[in-house]
């Protein structure tokens, strides 16, 4: 039993690298942040939990287009910028749970140095969503792929 958990973590984890590295670049001359989460619940699950932390946060977040399998909406800061949120699911089959890909990316020029403005943007919605006490929570990302994530305050 022990042999099949490392298995499976071992594919997910192998399968989670090849979709980080598969996808497309973020622009580099704006600030972005690309993380994976594994939630070990049903994407519909998911996607109402993420649905619900946004529009409970109004003044920050304004809900874009919603399917069962991508959310898009934008984030407001206080200084006036916007970002562009974007979260994809699929469903993990030999778990039951539910892979999401969420990107957040200013669109401005001058911002590539954020302190971690574009993490903290997705880490308040799944904070929110109650979706990082679910079982099997993992979240992968690193600097490459999340731009002031070292510094991020919000952590």
């Amino acid at each position: 039993m022990a042999a099949r958990t490392v298995l499976v973590a071992c594919l997910l984890f192998l399968g989670t690298c090849i979709i980080i590295a598969s996808g497309r670049p973020a622009p580099s001359s704006n600030a972005f942040c690309k993380i994976v989460w594994l939630f070990g619940v049903p994407c519909d699950q998911a996607n109402m939990a993420i649905v619900t932390s946004i529009k409970d946060n109004k003044k920050a977040y304004k809900l874009g287009p919603v399917t069962p399998d991508q959310i898009l909406a934008n984030h407001t800061s206080k200084d006036g910028e916007v970002a562009n949120l974007n979260f994809t699911m699929d469903s993990t089959t030999m778990s039951m749970g539910c892979h999401v890909q969420g990107s957040s990316v200013s669109p401005f020029w001058f911002s590539p140095f954020d302190n971690g403005t574009n993490y903290c943007n997705l880490y308040a919605v799944i904070k929110g969503s109650g979706l990082g006490k679910t079982p099997g929570f993992v979240e992968f990302t690193n600097e490459w792929l999340c731009l002031g994530f070292g510094v991020s305050l919000c952590k």
